[in-house]
């Protein structure tokens, strides 16, 4: 199993991040492409695979937070199409076994009483643009070893649309699941059932300890069971340490190399 940190907003590039990574005897990185120094079109690859030949440390990915591939807009959705397949293109260049991604919940109408999703008002239209993109990311990622891996978030439970999207791509060999330990905690388990009916899917881990009300603390500050949690990975996955500092990473690296987990 490899343990890695994600790109720390006091980090100022991908050359600090290695050598934050690697002075913790950590394996990845996972740089997020919400973070203007990360996104394709400003990132050397060539630098990247030269970090990893010189220390070792190799990438996570997760995607831009905002994407939305779903949107009913053609020409909106046509763009976050183009956003992840050059995700895709660069995660391939440098290696990366996995892309992190976030199923947005989308617009919302509120009235008297209730909240209506307009995915599921509009179901359908939304699910032939999830087939699309099941179909565009296929492509894209061809024979590489590389999977798309669906995290649950803290903002809200799947929807009903997204439960009905989620059998569609649990059954492309491109795409997988991201438990993050500390969103479940925060959301009362509400999404387990997903990770409890394609087990054989969990192919990353966000792994951050929670209270219950606030996640991404640092490893045995809160509440959450880690050993439990890591034990539901094989020895191929990757759990990525998901706390926000560096000073929290450390201390989140010391409870691990304590329990045997990172020597």
């Amino acid at each position: 199993m490899k343990f890695g940190m994600p790109a720390l907003v006091e980090c100022k590039d991908i050359v600090e991040c290695v050598r934050v990574a690697h002075e913790n005897s950590l394996d990845f990185v996972e740089i997020n492409m919400s973070f203007p120094q990360y996104i394709p079109e400003n990132s050397d690859a060539e630098l990247y695979r030269t970090l990893t030949r010189e220390t070792g440390v190799f990438y996570t990915i997760h995607a831009d937070e905002q994407l939305n591939p779903f949107d009913f807009n053609p020409a909106v959705s046509k763009t976050y199409f183009k956003v992840m397949a050059d995700c895709i293109d660069f995660a391939k260049k440098i290696g990366a076994p996995v892309i992190n991604m976030h199923l947005i919940k989308g617009v919302y109408v509120t009235l008297p009483g209730k909240v209506i999703l307009l995915t599921d008002v509009y179901r359908e239209n939304y699910l032939e643009r999830v087939r699309e993109f099941i179909a565009m990311c296929e492509r894209e990622i061809g024979d590489a070893p590389l999977k798309i891996a669906i995290e649950n978030v803290d903002s809200n439970p799947f929807t009903e649309s997204q439960l009905v999207a989620l059998e569609y791509f649990m059954k492309s060999p491109a795409f997988a699941l991201t438990l993050d330990v500390g969103h479940d905690d925060c959301m009362g388990g509400k999404d387990r059932g997903v990770f409890q009916k394609h087990p054989d899917k969990l192919y990353h881990m966000h792994l951050h300890d929670s209270d219950g009300a606030h996640p991404h603390l640092p490893l045995g500050e809160g509440k959450i069971d880690i050993a439990e949690k890591i034990a539901m990975l094989s020895e191929s996955s990757t759990c990525l340490v998901e706390v926000k500092t560096v000073a929290g990473l450390k201390t989140s690296v010391e409870y691990l190399k304590g329990k045997g987990y990172i020597r």
